[in-house]
């Protein structure tokens, strides 16, 4: 008996001797990529330190001054990146500071990245060559030093699922507080999240019949959203998150709204533009509701959508698949930012252009490819509902609203953790089927063909 009791002791010291050099290993590879991340970032922010902000920063950034110098309006952006500004722009930091801010949640993305892969079971060379992929994407390192809302939105994501897991794992109050507390934070930057304050908690409480690391999640969630809503009270007298919901339900659902091309009137044809000329019936009507008071604008804008929609259920349900399949077309958005603010610049349009494709191709490719081939034991895995309750819900409000691939950046690292699970039971199984996943490929492609084909309509 003590001899086998001395050699299960120096089985286990053996063990522990072998984990350690590994761990150093993954260790030193994640730092390795962390670090070369993190320098090539710093090299793009001094090269476009002395460009101003522009489109979507500098609106957040304008929300910001405003509230911190007490204006009374009607927040038309979600308060969630302004409320983070503030402090910097409080101090007296300017453009550059806010620029370099941005580099903690790329920092937080790589943490979480790890966490949440870590819990899920992913193997650990996997997520440092995905986390590799992710940090040479063109759009990744553009939101790395950008002030917008794609990259904090990620890292809360994988945060929140994240906590999720470690909940139904059985964690205590911590975690349900970071869900919680995650949660609130997402939907205050993108109110579209909302839903999933709800469905994690529930997930977990579905699962384990635990209720309260639930409960505690959705309170807190609850009380920073109301804490906010209060303040919107307080401004402008509206019991919101913001005002923009109902215009871009409305820009999405018209009877002018292009049947692909549904993002279309979220960032073309204002009004005092040339292109809006085109419009002149759509143009009349979006000049009546701007009329109005501003508090009353969003519910003027969703009535008019719901009165469309309701009307034309045929055209709704046509827009609402081609804006499924634009949401997975490859990322653009860098280019052609690169493109519109710094012209001197245009030689790096194709890089740009090509990388983030090709970066893009490479996660979706791998998740799409091994998601259709993972055999139906896959599906019976609460891992893996949670990840797909995540994309979905994510996305839907996009679905049914505006779509373009831009808004498809939060949900790439739960798609690619998912696409990694699925990956490792078709290996651990030896089941699965090649051809569904050769077939989800082909559809990937076919909806890159597309998505190039309207690109290139202009």
């Amino acid at each position: 008996m003590k001899a086998i009791q001395e050699q299960s002791t120096e089985s286990e010291v053996s063990e522990s001797r072998q984990a350690k050099p590994e761990q150093t290993r993954t260790w030193q590879g994640f730092a390795l990529i962390l670090g070369c991340s993190l320098l090539l970032r710093i090299l793009v922010l001094w090269a476009v330190a002395g460009t101003p902000l522009a489109s979507d920063s500098q609106d957040y950034r304008g929300m910001a001054l405003r509230l911190l110098q007490g204006d009374h309006f009607v927040p038309y952006w979600p308060p969630g990146l302004p409320l983070y500004l503030a402090p910097f722009l409080a101090a007296g930091f300017g453009d550059i500071v806010l620029r370099a801010s941005m580099l903690a949640w790329w920092i937080l993305f790589c943490f979480g990245w790890v966490r949440l892969g870590r819990d899920l079971g992913v193997k650990t060379n996997t997520l440092l060559l995905l986390l590799a992929v992710f940090s040479v994407t063109p759009a990744l390192i553009h939101f790395s030093v950008e002030p917008m809302t794609q990259l904090p939105s990620a890292v809360l994501l994988l945060l929140a699922v994240s906590a999720s897991v470690r909940c139904w794992k059985g964690a205590g109050w911590r975690e349900a507080l970071l869900l919680g507390g995650t949660m609130g934070g997402l939907a205050l930057i993108r109110p579209s999240a909302l839903p999933l304050m709800v469905a994690f908690p529930a997930l977990i409480y579905l699962s384990r019949r635990r209720f309260t690391e639930p409960m505690i999640a959705i309170t807190l969630g609850a009380v920073m959203i109301l804490a906010w809503v209060a303040k919107v009270h307080q401004l402008s007298g509206q019991w919101t998150i913001n005002n923009s919901n109902g215009a871009n339900l409305y820009y999405g659902n018209n009877p002018w709204t292009p049947l692909y091309r549904t993002w279309y009137f979220g960032s073309h044809a204002k009004v005092g533009t040339d292109e809006i000329l085109q419009f002149p019936e759509y143009e009349t009507i979006v000049r009546q509701i701007t009329a109005l008071p501003e508090t009353e604008r969003g519910a003027a804008f969703q009535k008019k959508a719901v009165e469309y929609v309701l009307h034309r259920p045929d055209l709704f349900l046509l827009r609402t698949i081609n804006r499924v399949r634009c949401f997975w077309g490859f990322d653009i958005f860098t280019a052609a930012n690169l493109r519109e603010t710094d012209p001197t610049a245009s030689r790096w349009f194709v890089p740009v252009f090509s990388m983030d494709a090709a970066c893009y191709l490479m996660i979706a490719g791998f998740a799409f490819y091994w998601i259709a081939a993972a055999p139906a034991l896959f599906w019976a895995r609460w891992e893996t509902w949670l990840l797909t309750t995540t994309v979905v819900l994510y996305a839907l409000p996009y679905w049914v609203t505006m779509s373009h691939p831009t808004y498809h950046f939060p949900v790439m690292a739960p798609l690619a953790l998912l696409g990694a699970l699925a990956w490792q039971l078709v290996r651990s199984s030896g089941t699965g089927s090649r051809a569904r996943g050769w077939a989800a490929l082909v559809m990937l492609a076919l909806i890159q063909v597309e998505w190039a084909f309207y690109l290139a309509q202009g």
